[in-house]
């Protein structure tokens, strides 16, 4: 169930949704543009395929609002809608899916930007020669967008031979719910975009902020330093990612 600000006008917006996926990039990168662009929070999304979770606000260390397992948040600046989710899928996310498809048709939102990331094991020698970026686009965005990719040198996901059929198929192994999304937005024509880095478990701030600064080269909602990295402001929250800091009477 999506409960929305009645009044909420985001006609001709981007949503960004992350996929839980290897190192939860994608829900970091959406942390970092909610944080960046301030965005606020106006709505939510109760889906039982989510494990329930409150907590403090992520973003304002004086707030008294409180984060749940799959918030909304918007930025009328820079057009953008973000949803963030926090917890653990439980089962097939398929009624969540339709919920971001009604919030998206019914609000008339222009395009659905999904992140998300892979297992850096699973590059293939052509890959590893390359930048560790990925994308999928619907047929529509690619019309539109095509070429723009290209000159930004952008490289479409490759295809992998399935070791059951024998068939050449589109997979992104470690990236959660990313594709079959795409899929069911693709068969409804919504222009969406998969954008995804592959990384390894451990530290994966800086593949979060690398994730987007790529998609900010395409999005350009975020202004950048003079070497045309993003200006990225990191939530207080992630002060806390790795708990507290060793005792020193350990050493």
């Amino acid at each position: 169930m999506l409960k929305v600000q009645e009044d909420l006008k985001v006609e001709g917006y981007t949503l960004a949704v992350p996929s839980v996926s290897v190192g939860n990039v994608g829900q970091l990168s959406v942390d970092l543009l909610i944080s960046t662009l301030g965005m606020c929070r106006v709505g939510r999304i109760y889906d039982d395929c989510f494990i329930p979770l409150a907590g403090s606000d992520p973003y304002d260390e004086s707030s008294e609002d409180i984060c749940t397992a799959v918030d909304v948040y918007v930025s009328h600046e820079s057009k953008i809608v973000a949803v963030q989710i926090r917890s653990p899928l439980v089962r097939r996310p398929t009624s969540f899916f339709h919920e971001v498809l009604n919030f998206v048709t019914d609000r008339k939102i222009s395009r659905v930007i999904i992140l998300t990331s892979s297992f850096g094991h699973e590059k293939r020698d052509k890959e590893l020669r390359t930048v560790p970026f990925r994308y999928l686009a619907t047929e529509n965005v690619t019309a539109e967008c095509g070429k723009q990719f290209d000159a930004l040198s952008w490289i479409t996901l490759e295809p992998k031979q399935d070791e059951f059929s024998g068939q050449s198929i589109l997979q992104i192994h470690g990236g959660g719910f990313a594709k079959t999304m795409f899929d069911l937005l693709q068969k409804e024509n919504v222009p969406c975009t998969v954008i995804l880095k592959f990384c390894s478990e451990g530290d994966n701030i800086p593949d979060a902020c690398e994730l987007i600064n790529y998609s900010n080269q395409w999005l350009k909602i975020i202004p950048v330093h003079d070497n045309n990295l993003c200006k990225l402001k990191f939530p207080p929250s992630w002060k806390f990612l790795f708990g507290n800091l060793p005792p020193k009477e350990l050493y």
